[in-house]
């Protein structure tokens, strides 16, 4: 059960279905006649990993930090935000949790109320992942499999969020699910897929959100994915990358890596991420 205030973490490695949790979530709590809009999903939420956010509570240009640096900031950042809050925020997340080189864990010691973890077949990940990233299959499945992999990493110019380590699938994975400092419900996406009223019933009585199953039902109608494929075919979707080959919101479908990977491919990510894969039942 999730406590009344703090950061209510939603974490998952990247396209393993975190964008649907919100706007599961922001159909929940906005408890409109008609769909959230995927552009403005309305939760209370923060974007704590941009670097504007950093550099608004740390005088300093963070460009100018290695991303070891920029880890020993962020638990101040996020501590500050909380201590200005007086509810929840419901705070996106794609690093790995982690500690930085002082010991504290990079998200803070006692920011987060709860977290719900979204963990997807790395299979379906990769082929998701490398539409959205306009990269290869070959090169998403071996950066799945680089313990070094870092989103929003500094190169020629600054990027518009701090570095996130994303580490292995597997590493990611296993670093959620595995840590105590947050309480976590892990959601299988498949298994939402397969029950949304249900499995995003159970996240609301985790998060300890009062919701009638009338309340869960319109969240899951109003989230359904032909709904969120039909508003990014009319208005665009801010989150999907200008070099993305493929609509955000492209399938959505369990499985569907059979039809797309060579076996070879499927056998990579099998010899990669297999222990993982057998501990959520994806072998």
């Amino acid at each position: 059960m999730a406590g009344a205030g703090g950061i209510v973490w939603l974490a998952s490695y990247p396209k393993s279905g975190n964008t649907w949790l919100r706007l599961l979530l922001a159909n929940l709590l906005g408890a409109g006649d008609r769909p959230a809009d995927i552009n403005r999903m309305g939760l209370d939420s923060r974007p704590l990993a941009a670097r504007h956010e950093v550099e608004d509570l740390a005088p300093i240009d963070t460009t100018l930090l290695t991303p070891d640096e920029v880890d020993l900031l962020r638990p101040r950042v996020l501590e500050a935000v909380v201590a200005a809050e007086t509810g929840r925020l419901f705070v996106k997340c794609h690093d790995a949790y982690r500690c930085n080189a002082a010991g504290e864990p990079v998200l803070g010691r006692g920011t987060g109320a709860a977290a719900v973890y979204v963990v997807r077949d790395p299979r379906d990940v990769a082929v998701s992942l490398a539409h959205h990233n306009g990269r290869s299959i070959d090169v998403t499945i071996a950066h799945m499999a680089d313990e070094r992999c870092t989103t929003s990493a500094n190169g020629s110019r600054p990027t518009r969020q701090v570095p996130q380590l994303l580490s292995t699938w597997s590493g990611h994975v296993e670093s959620w699910a595995s840590q105590r400092d947050v309480p976590v419900h892990v959601l299988r996406y498949e298994d939402l897929l397969a029950d949304p009223t249900g499995r995003f019933g159970a996240v609301a009585a985790f998060l300890g959100l009062a919701a009638t199953g009338e309340a869960i039902a319109r969240a899951v109608r109003f989230a359904d994915f032909s709904e969120l494929q039909r508003q990014e075919r009319r208005d665009g979707f801010s989150e999907r990358l200008s070099w993305s080959t493929a609509p955000f919101f492209r399938s959505g479908r369990a499985g569907a890596w059979a039809d797309v990977l060579t076996p070879a491919q499927a056998a990579t990510i099998v010899a990669d991420h297999g222990p993982v894969m057998e501990r959520f039942g994806y072998v």
